[in-house]
């Protein structure tokens, strides 16, 4: 019996290594051939905010004094319900810049659309270009070339990259580290025309392709019942093979405040995870494929190699095994490298391992939201 589950835990990680070894060849770093729009764009930048006076106050400066020429863009931030002090610190902003406009949703008001949906519809409604761009009150751009950038780049659907603040602590690195594993699959997969998903605190697109979804039956039906991923599920939805760019310029980073605490980082990836389960059937394929293999590569891998370390022998088999480890671990490594120099990600290589290992463990816990819980708050 012993010999016949060890031959399965063999069986198991020799397949799912194999698999991985065809994922790194789709996920392989390629620097995106774009060539930049010289004109000014007009632009309309959309924060919607709850409760973030602390975060307006410190970030939205940062926005408002984009290298832009002065009526080509605009900012509007969404006041959603706020009980804090936001309103205070927008109306001082509008008095010094011309170019912050509020759209102001009164506590008391009764919305028709869940979570944050709501505020974005406001915003994209009140905004006066064709082309917006995404962002979040706990954002800052991390030059202030981000709207040039952004809106230089030709495309319906621009897929930005947003970083999180490094400070110290395993906690962070593992957000930082997941958060570049993430935009290696979503650019990854918008290269091949396959686009699921962008991040909305760095997105942009045509104002023209959301309203043409306020009309799709359908998918109102899912965007009105899903509180998280109005991101995921406007861009899956608006995407087609020849209108997708990805922009992963350092300048045109967004950075945000990382969650401090693994409670509120469990309850933030809980909320993001919702929308998984209205992927097309064959991203969810290869996104369940791709994560299942990684599980199986690392936890009978990991067992296999307790076993031989133990035994101290190197029949054949095992020494296969130990090839088909590394490679794939060496594989993985080296195009993490390749990536996180193009993100501009610092003292995220040495804790590859650790975060690939932790990523696996991640996925077994996670799995049950993404396929059955749908949280019905943003905040």
């Amino acid at each position: 019996m012993d010999d016949c589950f060890y031959i399965a835990f063999m069986l198991l990680f020799v397949v799912a290594a194999t698999i991985q070894l065809i994922y790194v060849i789709f996920f392989s770093w390629k620097e995106p051939a774009i060539k930049k729009v010289k004109d000014f764009l007009p632009a309309s930048i959309i924060i919607c905010a709850r409760n973030e006076a602390e975060n307006l106050n410190r970030f939205l400066p940062s926005v408002l004094e984009q290298d832009y020429p002065p009526g080509k863009f605009e900012v509007i931030v969404v006041n959603d319900q706020s009980t804090d002090d936001s309103m205070t610190i927008l109306e001082k902003f509008a008095a010094e810049y011309a170019q912050l406009r509020i759209v102001n949703i009164p506590v008391e008001t009764i919305k028709d659309l869940p979570g944050k949906k709501y505020a974005l519809q406001q915003g994209i409604r009140a905004a006066r270009y064709d082309r917006v761009l995404l962002t979040d009150a706990d954002c800052k751009p991390a030059s202030d070339q981000w709207l040039k950038t952004m809106a230089g780049t030709p495309a319906d659907i621009v897929l930005g990259y947003g970083a999180y603040e490094m400070s110290g602590g395993i906690l962070n690195t593992f957000i930082r580290w997941e958060t570049a594993h993430t935009c290696m699959q979503y650019a990854s997969y918008a290269r091949r025309g396959m686009t699921y998903m962008g991040v909305g605190r760095n997105l942009s697109y045509r104002k023209a392709l959301s309203e043409d979804l306020e009309n799709d039956a359908a998918f109102q039906e899912i965007y009105r019942n899903t509180p998280s991923g109005d991101d995921d599920l406007l861009v899956g939805k608006m995407a087609r093979k020849d209108n997708v760019a990805f922009c992963l310029d350092p300048a045109a980073h967004t950075i945000s405040l990382p969650q401090i605490t693994w409670l509120a980082w469990w309850k933030q990836k809980t909320r993001h995870l919702s929308t998984g389960k209205y992927y097309p059937p064959k991203i969810k394929s290869l996104l369940g494929l791709y994560a299942l293999s990684h599980s199986l590569y690392w936890l009978p891998g990991l067992f296999l190699l307790i076993g031989i370390i133990a035994h101290c022998q190197l029949p054949i088999a095992h020494f296969w095994i130990l090839v088909l480890f590394f490679l794939r671990l060496a594989l993985y490594w080296i195009n993490a490298a390749l990536w996180y120099r193009r993100l501009r990600e610092k003292k995220l290589l040495l804790f590859y391992p650790l975060g690939d290992l932790g990523w696996a463990l991640y996925n077994v816990f996670l799995s049950p939201y993404i396929f059955w819980k749908n949280r019905q708050a943003w905040k």
